[in-house]
């Protein structure tokens, strides 16, 4: 059976596959019981993987950003999250793919790149002790996004002089910058 025949069943359970790449190594994941080969690796298919919020696109200037929920399964990520040092996570690549299943939820094709991002930020829910276990909700956003990027950074000498010691490049920009230039008229141009 075709994609465009499952999708038109009505019936289409979605497979998804999420690669997340940690300074100390990369998680794969996926929203499987059992774990599952793909691309020469196995991904993770315990529960640790919750819910993936909408993939959305835009035409306009709009940056989507995504919500994945873990499950705490996994003692090692739910560390790697709670350390003190965010650049294990914060900035780091985030790669979803998605497939169909067929009725006997074999995956139907190879599995597509879906959404390609970074991750910004976790909020930890350590649960009631109870029957709630907990969740981990990973916000992930495209590149380009995060507003403490260079370009959102204003050019004068003391932002740049400390990203390059010893570059004197805008040394007299606020020099330049600070005192008014004359506009002449074009009357007195002739003169």
């Amino acid at each position: 059976m075709s994609v465009d025949a499952q999708l038109a069943s009505g019936n289409a359970p979605v497979l998804a596959l999420v690669e997340l790449g940690f300074t100390t190594g990369t998680a794969r994941l996926t929203n499987w019981a059992h774990p599952l080969p793909f691309a020469g690796y196995i991904w993770d298919g315990i529960g640790a993987l919750g819910s993936i919020s909408a993939v959305k696109s835009s035409e306009r200037l709009e940056y989507p950003s995504i919500d994945l929920v873990l499950y705490p399964v996994n003692d090692a990520l739910m560390a790697l999250l709670q350390s003190e040092d965010p650049s294990t996570y914060r900035g780091r690549p985030v790669t979803i793919y998605q497939a169909v299943l067929d009725d006997e939820l074999r995956p139907l094709g190879v599995p597509e790149l879906a959404w390609f991002g970074q991750m910004s930020q976790p909020l930890i829910n350590t649960g009631d002790g109870e029957g709630d276990t907990g969740s981990i909700v990973m916000r992930c956003e495209l590149y380009g996004r995060d507003n403490r990027s260079q370009r959102s950074l204003r050019l004068n000498h003391a932002q740049h002089s400390a990203r390059h010691p010893g570059d004197t490049f805008f040394s007299r920009i606020e020099e330049l910058t600070g005192r008014p230039v004359p506009w002449l008229s074009r009357r007195f141009q002739e003169i």
